[in-house]
């Protein structure tokens, strides 16, 4: 197993890392919404758990005691509610309540509390189930960091209905002139996952498969799902190298199998400064790629990375401007992949 992959002693949760070949001492702990959920299950009904569930959430609460947990961004996964387009307060209150009282137990408590009833909470939560998206865009106001990643991953989905019929050099070139010509960003790891998914072998293509969820009833749920997949690994490389958010050694805490098996493909080898912003290089294993391909990837490197320098030395929208850009690009995109699913009934 790759390097930044840890479980814990009851193959539980996994702790995820930056760096292919070299393991380090977290001190924050990112919480993915996974793991988040089953700490407030842990707080308000321990007892309902199954044993090796529990005891595996005993073990990491008291492992992690002296960790900076960061629960934010999985409280905000978690208690987005689609259906009001918007966060659901009553289960913002609830979890919010959960996590922060965890966060000020001691050793005693924690074990305590593992072997009681829990915590009695009385306040009804309600959310509606969505089988069916229409729209995200809406939401994306609230969740602008997703912005990029959704365009992207709406194109790999409506590229996928083509997969079988385009030569796959002419798709990915698509693919590529997509990025950066019509929203004009690049995603080191929404890259990956298309380099994987059209150009390489059938063990890299479940991976894809498993976290992007083709077919889905609910496509664009499916999408946002995976958006925040994404966000959660990006977070990591970005905070261990930059520390935009207060964060010292981050590794990410998941319950998530297809991000930790994306995480185990892509890695962090170093840090290049963009002016004099520090931005990490992202690495992927592309193992079995025949040399025509990668070939055709390195060609396709040099030119994501020349149209970047040109994009960042003559670009001069401001980010409100670049979003609208991407939001209307996946506006567009939407529609098309909600027409393809309403034709095929």
């Amino acid at each position: 197993m790759s390097d930044n992959i840890n479980y814990d002693k009851y193959n539980y949760f996994c702790y995820i890392g930056v760096f292919p070949n070299k393991d380090y001492e977290a001190e924050s702990l990112i919480l993915d919404t996974q793991t988040a959920i089953m700490l407030e299950r842990f707080y308000y009904n321990p007892h309902r758990l199954k044993s090796e569930v529990n005891a595996a959430i005993t073990h990491f609460l008291l492992e992690t005691i002296n960790k900076d947990r960061v629960p934010g961004f999985a409280i905000q996964e978690a208690c987005w509610d689609r259906s009001l387009g918007m966060l659901n307060h009553p289960q913002l209150k609830r979890m919010e309540l959960a996590i922060t009282d965890i966060n000020s137990w001691n050793k005693e408590k924690i074990i305590i509390h593992s072997q009681s009833n829990g915590i009695p909470y009385s306040d009804f939560v309600i959310r509606e189930k969505i089988t069916f998206t229409e729209t995200l865009i809406p939401h994306l106001k609230s969740n602008p960091m997703l912005v990029g990643s959704y365009a992207i991953i709406l194109k790999i989905h409506l590229m996928n209905y083509k997969k079988s019929k385009v030569d796959k050099f002419k798709l990915f070139r698509e693919f590529t002139d997509f990025i950066n010509y019509r929203v004009g960003i690049f995603h080191a790891v929404e890259f990956s996952l298309a380099v994987h998914y059209f150009l390489g072998n059938s063990k890299q293509n479940d991976i894809v498969q498993s976290l992007l969820k083709f077919g889905s009833k609910d496509p664009l749920g499916a999408i946002l799902t995976s958006c925040w997949d994404l966000f959660f690994l990006r977070l990591l490389q970005l905070n261990y190298l930059r520390d935009d958010w207060g964060m010292v050694r981050p590794k990410l805490v998941s319950r998530d199998d297809a991000l930790i098996n994306l995480a185990k493909y892509s890695s962090i080898h170093g840090l290049v400064e963009l002016n004099e912003t520090p931005m990490p290089i992202v690495s992927f294993d592309y193992e079995g790629l025949d040399a025509r391909t990668s070939s055709f990837l390195e060609e396709l490197h040099n030119e994501i990375r020349r149209v970047a320098i040109i994009r960042n030395v003559t670009n001069s929208e401001d980010i409100g401007k670049k979003v609208e850009q991407i939001t209307e690009a996946a506006r567009e995109l939407e529609e098309e992949l909600i027409s393809i699913v309403k034709q095929r009934g």
